[in-house]
């Protein structure tokens, strides 16, 4: 055997040594690599508890409550099982805040999500299946096509949405339609005929809710609110008359800033507060009367559970 064959084979165990080296090194460095990078990327949970309250008259309407921990960012929350899956959006939700939500399913999901595509279920709620909402058949993207971006009218004919509907038209709601958010016209009205709107109706002029419900208030600004047969879980505003009639609801107070209050045959839960005159008919008023004890007329009524033959309003002016 030659010098170099001796050599050549006394090198081989040396190469294969430093290669098994070099390759169990590398393996090292990339396996601490992911290690490291799933550390990184698995963020802790915020630490927070939440409670999920029926709230309001319309079945499916509940109040998520934050009762106490960190504040969550509301652009890193997402809610499944509701209509309005973004909710919390744009806001600091902290201890003591609450925001209206509409259940659709019968679980209720709070998902927050981190910086590094990591989510965790905050909590989760289960909700009776009599008190949810009626599933959405259209969301926001009908809305702005229905009202060309809110310059045009909006028909919500039989059908679900789930967004805020807001245009400087009309809204018109009919035949069991529903709106499961705010109702906002920024130049016209809100007419309402047997449906439902889940939130507020804000209105620059007159809005009208025949046989149907809002569950939240109702502001005129510059005309009349109509409330017959209906149903008002709020408070209801107008620059000039309110008329609550033929067994209409209204369950915050009900109030006209320069002309008259009716409520023939129905109930405020409130108070009642008119510029120019109150009549009351077969009325129920759960509060006070604020107006001029000379503009004051009352029949088979009760106000704060005294009948109103007994009953003295505050002139809001003495």
């Amino acid at each position: 055997m030659s010098r170099l064959d001796r050599r050549d084979r006394g090198l081989s165990p040396v190469i294969g040594a430093t290669l098994l080296v070099a390759i169990v090194v590398v393996l090292a460095v990339v396996a601490g690599g992911v290690v490291l990078g799933l550390t990184e990327e698995r963020e802790p949970a915020p630490e927070v508890r939440l409670s999920l309250e029926s709230a309001g008259d319309l079945p499916g309407e509940h109040a998520l409550v934050h009762d106490h921990g960190e504040a969550l960012d509301g652009d890193d929350v997402r809610l499944r099982g509701v209509a309005n899956d973004e909710a919390l959006a744009g806001a600091d939700f902290a201890a003591a805040d609450s925001r209206r939500v509409y259940a659709t399913d019968e679980t209720v999901e709070v998902v927050w999500f981190g910086d590094h595509d990591t989510s965790y279920v905050l909590q989760e709620f289960t909700v009776d299946a009599d008190a949810t909402v009626p599933s959405p058949d259209e969301g926001c993207d009908w809305v702005d096509a229905e009202t060309d971006g809110g310059t045009d009218d909006a028909k919500v004919d039989g059908i679900a949405v789930a967004c805020d509907v807001e245009t400087d038209k009309v809204i018109e709601l009919q035949n069991g339609g529903a709106v499961v958010g705010d109702a906002v016209s920024h130049a016209k009205l809100v007419d309402l005929d047997d449906s439902r709107i889940y939130g507020d109706v804000t209105v620059e002029k007159d809005v009208n809710v025949q046989d149907g419900t809002v569950g939240g208030s109702v502001r005129a600004r510059t005309e009349n609110v109509k409330v017959d047969g209906a149903t008002v879980g709020g408070a209801v505003r107008a620059e000039k008359t309110v008329e609550v009639i033929d067994g209409g609801s209204v369950g915050g107070d009900a109030e006209s800033d320069e002309k008259s209050v009716k409520v023939l045959d129905s109930s405020v839960d409130g108070s009642v507060t008119a510029d120019e005159g109150v009549k009351l008919d077969g009325a129920t008023v759960g509060g006070e009367v604020f107006v001029d004890p000379a503009e004051f007329d009352c029949t088979d009524s009760t106000i704060g559970g005294e009948d109103c033959s007994e009953y003295s309003p505050t002139d809001p002016d003495a």
